[in-house]
């Protein structure tokens, strides 16, 4: 069913793997979901940006097993007793891979182009009084009311992610590339190294001083048992899976659901699942440009789409996935089904007479971007271009790559000139579980997700929900969030499922993180 995925020659991956060092330090050798391209974590929601990310950067706060909010670079956190004053002092001896201190200066800098960028750094700011330093390893964020979601948003591990980087990289303009990649993290990236699209090497942080507890989820000790790792790029799943079977990767991220069986069977091979919380797909509109900018036309969307067709596609057998008519993770407390008539009950004749009344010309051409190496979007581009179709629209698939896909996305140029109408993504469900974690639920206009939704209502909804005091204000919240994001077209949630990771047995110590694959505490064994 993966027919159309390009396939790049077997030679390519061998080529690469017989170029490894043979020195004798030891290293996992990794096939990812998709290329790096893009080294700065603020200027890409990819989950591919989000696991470099975590390689290089740390965060204030990381996210354990159980979804709670741990201290990670800090040494102590206090809250005023009026709520108002949250006072951070950092770990002692965290230095940056350049060899600096980290100081309370960087972390502000950090905080501030992460909230020009993110949607729960927004919100944040919008009662965020000031930011100030009050010795070289403390600081104080000071609101104008209570805030009482701090340490959750500052560990929140969907994109963007708040990571610390030292003051001179965090003042780079939040819309331009940073200069360089360095962050206080387990991992440093190997510039001379580096092929985009094709190989990425990580070496162990010498100088990182884990947290002594032990490692749960983003939180805890992060300790590195490798000297290296390697991130090796094939959009051809076969080749990938030779070379697990052969042994001449450690690990291959995400690998189709068709294949998993076989690999199951597979002497030294191990397949599990490491995001217990799943992953949802969605639909994301241009809003700026025609036919999108007209509410109607989002609809249209809603009520052609089938969840099940686009979960076939993706997870293949019905028990890895799971159809949600919420937009909010089914099984997390702000699931809900107000407003999802249209997706609980399908009308593509319905379907057809709002495109009509759109006023949009049918013969004019839809363009989805499809990109043909991405083993999620791809599939899903396929379904929603036959959903069209069906209701007599044309429909231009255009076949790009993933990296491609998302350079191209930020793009608000007229289809005729490199722009595009439809694009499909997918979020961790830990970040789809509230309307505050992910961007992509984001009504921040020009400062918000791609595509550019516009709806003021929405933001103060999802600040709102910030302030709320109780689980059951925040529900509240979060229905009526749904309700108005559902009647606006905001996005169409695809439903969920759970993917899965295969490896080699030789490579013990895999995290369950709800999210990414992450590299601390793997331990290999049996050769370099």
């Amino acid at each position: 069913m993966f027919a159309r995925i390009r396939s790049l020659p077997a030679a390519a991956l061998c080529a690469l793997l017989a170029a490894a060092p043979l020195a004798a330090a030891q290293t996992i050798r990794f096939i990812p979901h998709a290329d790096l391209q893009n080294l700065d974590p603020m200027s890409s929601t990819a989950n591919i940006v989000k696991m470099h990310g975590f390689m290089v950067y740390d965060t204030l706060f990381g996210i354990d097993d159980a979804f709670v909010a741990q201290p990670q670079m800090l040494q102590s956190y206090t809250i005023s007793p009026d709520g108002l004053v949250h006072h951070m002092v950092l770990r002692d001896g965290l230095k940056w891979h350049d060899g600096s201190a980290v100081t309370a200066e960087d972390c502000i800098a950090s905080l501030k182009r992460w909230a020009a960028r993110d949607g729960a750094g927004q919100l944040m700011m919008r009662v965020m009084q000031e930011m100030r330093v009050v010795d070289p390893r403390t600081f104080e964020l000071v609101f104008t009311r209570p805030y009482g979601i701090v340490p959750e948003s500052l560990s929140k591990v969907a994109a963007n992610v708040p990571f610390m980087m030292p003051k001179r990289i965090a003042e780079t303009d939040p819309y331009k590339e940073i200069p360089e990649p360095i962050g206080s993290g387990p991992f440093r990236f190997v510039r001379s190294e580096f092929a985009p699209g094709t190989k990425v090497v990580y070496e162990k942080n010498r100088d990182y001083v884990p947290r002594a507890e032990p490692p749960s989820g983003f939180a805890g000790g992060k300790v590195v048992n490798v000297d290296r790792v390697e991130w090796l790029s094939t959009h051809d799943p076969q080749t990938a899976m030779s070379a697990l079977i052969a042994g001449e990767i450690d690990m291959w991220e995400n690998p189709l659901f068709d294949l998993a069986p076989a690999l199951r069977k597979t002497r030294g091979v191990v397949v599990e699942t490491t995001n217990k919380t799943g992953i949802q797909g969605q639909i994301y509109f241009n809003q700026v440009i025609p036919p999108f900018d007209n509410v109607k036309a989002r609809q249209v969307m809603l009520w052609l789409t089938r969840q099940a067709d686009y979960l076939q596609i993706i997870a293949g057998d019905p028990a890895n996935y799971r159809v949600c008519a919420s937009m909010f993770t089914c099984g997390t407390p702000m699931e809900n089904t107000e407003g999802s008539e249209p997706l609980q009950h399908p009308d593509r004749e319905h379907a057809k007479q709002l495109f009509r009344e759109s006023g949009w010309d049918f013969s004019k051409p839809i363009v989805i971007l499809d990109p043909v190496d991405e083993t999620i979007s791809h599939p899903a581009a396929l379904v929603t271009a036959d959903a069209l179709r069906s209701i007599g629209l044309t429909v231009d698939l255009q076949a790009i790559d993933w990296a491609t896909a998302l350079m191209r996305r930020n793009s608000k140029e007229p289809t005729s000139r490199g722009g595009w109408n439809i694009l499909h993504s997918y979020n961790s469900g830990i970040g789809m579980a509230t309307p505050v974690w992910s961007v992509a639920f984001s009504g921040a206009c020009e400062k918000g997700l791609f595509g550019w939704p516009c709806d003021k209502d929405l933001e103060d909804l999802r600040l709102d929900w910030a302030l709320a005091g109780s689980l059951a204000a925040r529900q509240d919240i979060a229905r009526r969030y749904q309700a108005r994001a559902f009647a606006d077209g905001h996005h169409v949630p695809l439903g969920q499922w759970n993917p899965v990771v295969a490896h080699r047995d030789t490579l013990t110590g895999v995290l369950p993180t709800h999210d990414i694959t992450v590299f601390w505490n793997m331990k290999k064994t049996g050769g370099q």
